[in-house]
């Protein structure tokens, strides 16, 4: 039985602050991007709300392509960011179990050695 647990939890402790801080940061993150959504769409409406020509029309439809295509690459690029945290998140998680790992096999070989002499 390993009496020295602390030694083996101590990395899942770091594990549950890394899931917490990881998991604010996505909220965040997301909840930032529907702002920012919510916020261009009612500017966008406001500005189709007022168009009052064929000309100033047309020009609106130019400029929500170009805006299309600026949403598109914005996506694209916060999902790379995404995609780059969850990498360095996922290689912090396999080395706290591999710090855990290791701490708990110390513990039972220094368990072992405790009972053999016995």
């Amino acid at each position: 039985m390993v009496k020295n647990i602390n030694g083996f939890t101590q990395p899942i402790s770091k594990l549950v602050k890394l899931n917490t801080q990881h998991f604010d940061t996505l909220m965040e993150a997301q909840k930032k991007a529907a702002d920012d959504y919510r916020t261009l769409v009612n500017q966008r409406m406001q500005t189709a709300s007022d168009i009052k020509d064929p000309v100033a029309l047309a020009s609106f439809v130019t400029d929500q392509m170009a805006l299309a295509q600026s949403s598109y690459e914005k996506m694209v690029s916060n999902s790379r960011s995404m995609f780059e945290s969850m990498t360095g998140y996922n290689a912090e998680v396999i080395q706290l179990f591999q710090e855990s790992t290791v701490q708990l096999k110390k513990e039972i070989e220094k368990e072992t050695i405790k009972e053999s002499k016995k």
